[in-house]
């Protein structure tokens, strides 16, 4: 049995074995994938800047209708601000965590 959940802003697989009784939260990279792969598709321009993540942190809540996803600048470095509507929870992910093609 497999599923995904999300803990502190990092993607998580939940894995059960039952013959074992084993029972891990083993990262899921699938994010890193993602904004390297959205890095290369839709490159960053910055939507908004701010100077502390602090400061994106509270644009991001007093959204009324937050983007899904926009890229944003805070302290110089692009991050990902996006709207999970399933859970309704909002994130900034750093576009330095982007898994890229070497």
């Amino acid at each position: 049995m497999c599923a995904d959940v999300l803990i502190g802003d990092r993607y998580h697989h939940v894995a059960y074995d039952r013959e074992t009784n084993l029972r891990r939260l083993p990262w899921n990279q699938d994010l890193e994938r993602y904004l390297g792969w959205l890095e290369r598709n839709d490159p960053p321009v910055a939507s908004a800047s701010f100077a502390t993540r602090e400061e994106a942190q509270a644009w991001l809540r007093e959204q009324s209708h937050p983007p899904l996803r926009t890229w944003v600048l805070i302290a110089g470095e692009f991050h990902l601000a996006v709207y999970h509507p399933n859970v309704n929870h909002r994130a900034l992910y750093p576009l330095s965590m982007a898994q890229r093609d070497e």
